[in-house]
């Protein structure tokens, strides 16, 4: 990537988690980079460019945790890990968060892609919790569907607590290990007597 292009996204996204996008424009960030917005259109002609972009970082940086699960830690302590280091992307990109349906809503590009994504990352937690399940780790399903509407309500709080913390400012020394802990915890009454023995070997990690 282009330095000046590098330095576009950097500046943008510092601003967007600052003030917020509706209140950051090109002019702004062609300002505090010290450029003319002539300079910054050559790289993206409209805000909505920028925004893909960084989008897309968020997207590959999100990947590349799915991808690089150490297989060296059970399944149980994958997910833990993995939820830290997915929540600490989510809070660099936190605009994203913050405005979430707004984007969605004016952005298709953007939408068709995040619809896309959420089929996939269900396909990858239901291949986990099979995972825990054949480890006894996790109890089978009592009822059609339970697995599902477990991914459905951790995506709900994964897109939704940095709205959450911006309410708490202030109030929580470390926001993302609190909300990693509380997104954690979600899985505990579908462990089994052994999930919930290795639960705890991981549990004296969280604060």
């Amino acid at each position: 990537m282009k330095e000046t292009k590098k330095k576009i996204l950097e500046t943008a996204l510092r601003l967007f988690n600052k003030d917020g996008i509706k209140n950051v424009t090109l002019h702004k960030i062609a300002t505090e980079l010290g450029i003319s917005q002539g300079n910054l259109n050559y790289h993206f002609k409209t805000k909505q460019d920028i925004v893909e972009a960084l989008y897309f970082e968020l997207v590959n940086k999100m990947n590349e945790v799915m991808e690089n699960m150490s297989r060296h830690f059970s399944l149980l302590t994958r997910l833990y890990e993995s939820a830290g280091k997915t929540m600490n992307i989510f809070y660099q990109y936190r605009f994203f968060m913050r405005d979430i349906y707004i984007i969605l809503k004016e952005n298709e590009k953007i939408k068709t892609h995040y619809l896309e994504l959420q089929h996939i990352r269900k396909v990858q937690f239901m291949e986990i919790f099979q995972g825990l399940i054949s480890s006894q780790i996790m109890r089978e399903e009592e009822f059609d569907n339970e697995y599902e509407r477990l991914f459905k309500r951790m995506n709900i709080l994964g897109d939704n607590w940095i709205n959450a913390q911006e309410l708490l400012k202030g109030e929580l020394e470390n926001p993302v290990q609190y909300y990693k802990t509380l997104l954690f915890e979600i899985i505990y009454p579908y462990l089994t007597a052994k999930g919930k023995e290795q639960y705890q070997s991981i549990k004296p990690q969280q604060k």
